[in-house]
């Protein structure tokens, strides 16, 4: 009996016997759509990371003061040395300013609103990428000057003033406890990204030339961290370890570990680990159900052999080879499972997109997700077929002929 004529047999008895083959098979659908399911809403999630951080900005680093280590007021970082940085560093750098950030109250006529206020330049936007509606963005003149300006969020305008023109307007803020009046050169939206969708409406922020939140914060003039933008093409890693090296030099505290970076590409890489191993673990845990599906071709198989054995000692009395009744059995259990895996991955891949509707992620799949399922399917099948295929081929034909 060659191949062909064995996937019509194994075929034929199949369909005979719709509703156990079905059960059968059910074990298999369930571990192949569950993995399915898993594996395509963790490349999902790890898409809609990856995406972000290139909207946010991949070149993003933060330098900051290692708060791990003592330091004194000769570590912390200076204007100078943010000028030193963009001069010797101009080709990589694209915008580098002092982080300076506060808490503020923004008052309108009827209510407070929290807001965080952050200090900026005309550069900042470069940093903290935003869409500007109206007006303009932060100046150097607005910085080299102190002015009392800001720009803020559509949804602020809205939320303060009933409107989103509001240019001209005074924004009424309290920081620190000190209250100050700044005029509204500019509102601004954030891109909207796929976070920010499942997360639903925020109001934003306030951003403030960072001399005119020095001046009201009094922060001095030193700054214990700062935040910068990098070329697409820059070695990140090169580039952070040249600037600590330099700013140890320039505060005499070289090998003294004063200072540390924060990239945005070690945190996704950090962040794409975590999310690989989650969909890993909960990947081979819904892979046991395969397991169990196994169990149960196999199980369906002893008792189609049961059944057939009047059968298989005919075909052996009129010159079947042993590796011919192998061959029947053991493709029947793989088209068994072969047939679950099909149906698995089409339930798999239309869960994956129903939950990514219900969760607002773009659905994404690979391809060879699909494969890699539908062959581990098949194997299964082979795995489990093989013991009953073999009792079958070892059936005595006298004795299989006897049996009633």
């Amino acid at each position: 009996m060659n191949l062909l004529e064995s996937i019509k047999v194994s075929l034929s008895a199949i369909f005979s016997n719709k509703m156990r083959s079905l059960l059968t098979m059910l074990g298999i659908i369930i571990g192949i759509s569950s993995v399915i399911t898993i594996v395509a809403l963790g490349e999902s999630s790890q898409k809609v990371i990856d995406e972000q951080f290139e909207a946010f900005g991949a070149g993003f680093a933060y330098f900051s003061i290692n708060w791990r280590e003592n330091y004194t007021i000769r570590d912390l970082l200076t204007s100078d040395d943010i000028d030193v940085l963009k001069s010797t560093f101009s080709d990589e750098i694209e915008a580098i300013v002092p982080s300076i950030y506060e808490r503020g109250t923004v008052k309108s006529k009827s209510q407070k609103i929290d807001a965080g206020i952050y200090g900026g330049d005309e550069n900042y936007i470069k940093i903290e990428k935003v869409d500007m509606i109206e007006g303009r963005y932060l100046s150097d003149e607005d910085v080299k000057g102190k002015r009392q300006v800001c720009i803020i969020d559509k949804e602020m305008a809205l939320e303060i003033f009933g409107r989103s023109n509001v240019l001209g307007e005074s924004l009424d803020i309290e920081i620190g406890g000190s209250p100050i009046s700044l005029v509204i050169i500019g509102t601004y939206e954030k891109p909207k990204t796929t976070l920010q969708a499942m997360g639903g409406e925020t109001i934003g922020n306030v951003f403030v030339p960072y001399t005119t939140l020095e001046r009201i914060t009094g922060n001095g003039g030193f700054y214990s961290e700062f935040e910068m933008s990098m070329g697409k093409e820059t070695d990140i890693d090169s580039l952070t370890q040249k600037i600590i090296r330099l700013i140890e030099k320039r505060h005499g505290n070289e090998g003294e570990n004063k200072y540390m970076v924060q990239t945005a590409e070690a945190e996704l890489e950090s962040i794409n680990k975590v999310t690989g191993v989650v969909t890993l673990v909960i990947g081979a845990i819904a892979a046991i159900s395969l397991l169990v599906g196994g169990i149960g071709v196999m199980n369906i198989m002893f008792v189609s052999v049961t059944e057939r054995t009047r059968e298989i000692g005919i075909r052996k009395a009129i010159g079947a080879k042993r590796k011919d009744i192998l061959l029947q059995f053991l493709v029947e259990s793989v088209i068994i499972s072969g047939i679950g895996g099909i149906i698995g991955t089409i339930v798999g891949l239309s869960l994956s997109f129903v939950v990514s509707s219900i969760i607002r992620i773009p659905p994404s799949f690979s391809i060879e997700t699909v494969i890699i399922a539908w062959l581990f399917s098949a194997g299964v099948g082979v795995f489990f077929g093989i013991y009953p295929a073999n009792k079958a081929s070892k059936l005595n034909p006298i004795d299989a002929l006897r049996y009633e």
